[in-house]
């Protein structure tokens, strides 16, 4: 949130720049930053004339100058938001396509992706940009701020990444959104719906309104309530798939494998987090051996406190040569499925029943 809260005190302390480019993972804040703009840029009248809103991979970088070079028809600016915009990935996240208008004229070290062809086009625009036009490049995909294009950006205006919010961020900001819809939640419902829905802020407020729909008249949200409505993410099973093991319960972990089979989920997918929630045990374990707090792990292991409550409680239930046990066979399996020798499932459900086995 810092990050926006950034932005707003720049807009307001600077002044509208000619040019933004607006990445990261975090859609939601990406779409607030833009709408910030439209509040400071149009009004009413002027939104029909003074706003272009045009998708990046559908139109030609020409397009787009001739755009942002139109004058407004009413005083004051112009915005011009390029959704899905594609000039600034790495190189081998180049768009497929261009546009008919976007001529390759790049040299050697361009083909690498330092430029794309077409970008020419939009950096002659960039360093001198209209003074009467806001142009706001928008992507949620990642960034080469080695190319010129990014370079010539930032020298120019501002470059921008909304990347996902911390836990304790996300929590502060649900609890305020209950807040002004009449609710009250804990902080524990919060990291329960973090970590339930995941970190998009997308997510979390369309979790969020039908939370307070389902509670009707109710003051708070519970911890039920949000069992109720939620679906648990993968991370959630693989938690219970671990919590089955330890515990020796055979039954309940085949059928968590069977969840998650149903639910779409490959075996690459599976193998990774589930061989990836042992080493993070592993490493509680020896943290916590250190005297390292909950909190302190969290930190350590870059993961939310609540999550690592529930990693220090399953440590307890294994000793490390069980641990690296476990993480050799998970290996052999890995290798064994990559290369064909085994198929997934039979061999997930074997690697269940014998880490029981020998826990027993």
């Amino acid at each position: 949130m810092r990050v926006f809260l950034d932005f707003l005190e720049s807009v307001k302390r600077e002044g509208l720049a000619p040019v933004y480019l607006f990445h990261g993972q975090e859609a939601y804040l990406r779409k607030q930053a833009i709408e910030e703009l439209k509040r400071r840029i149009l009004t009413e009248d002027s939104a029909q004339f003074n706003f272009d809103n045009v998708d990046g991979e559908e139109t030609g970088s020409g397009s787009i100058v001739s755009l942002a070079e139109t004058p407004p028809f009413f005083p004051g600016l112009r915005l011009v938001v390029v959704r899905h915009s594609p000039y600034f990935a790495p190189p081998k996240r180049l768009r497929a396509k261009r546009s008919q208008d976007d001529a390759d004229i790049s040299g050697p070290e361009e083909q690498e992706g330092i430029a794309a062809p077409g970008d020419q086009t939009l950096i002659k625009y960039l360093e001198n940009p209209c003074k009467t036009t806001c142009l706001v490049f928008d992507t949620g995909l990642k960034v080469d701020q080695r190319k010129i294009i990014s370079k010539i950006i930032r020298q120019k205006g501002h470059l921008i990444e909304f990347d996902y919010l911390k836990p304790a961020e996300l929590s502060r900001w649900l609890a305020r959104r209950c807040e002004r819809a009449g609710k009250n939640i804990s902080s524990g419902c919060t990291d329960l719906l973090i970590n339930r829905s995941g970190r998009s802020m997308y997510t979390l407020e369309n979790e969020l309104n039908k939370l307070v729909f389902y509670t009707g008249n109710r003051n708070s949200i519970t911890r039920e309530d949000i069992l109720v409505i939620t679906a648990p993410q993968v991370e959630e099973n693989i938690f219970k798939m671990v919590d089955a093991i330890s515990e020796r319960e055979t039954e309940k972990g085949l059928k968590v494998l069977r969840n998650l089979l149903e639910a779409g989920y490959n075996f690459a997918n599976i193998t990774y987090l589930v061989a990836r929630q042992f080493r993070l045990i592993l490493q509680a374990q020896e943290l916590a051996g250190q005297g390292n707090t909950a909190v302190q792990l969290s930190q350590f292991l870059g993961i939310h406190t609540f999550i690592a409550r529930k990693i220090l409680a399953q440590s307890r239930n294994f000793n490390p040569a069980q641990l690296k046990e476990i993480l050799e066979k998970l290996l052999d399996l890995d290798l064994s499925v990559k290369t064909g020798g085994q198929d997934f499932y039979p061999a997930m459900e074997m690697f269940i029943i014998e880490s029981i086995s020998k826990l027993a």
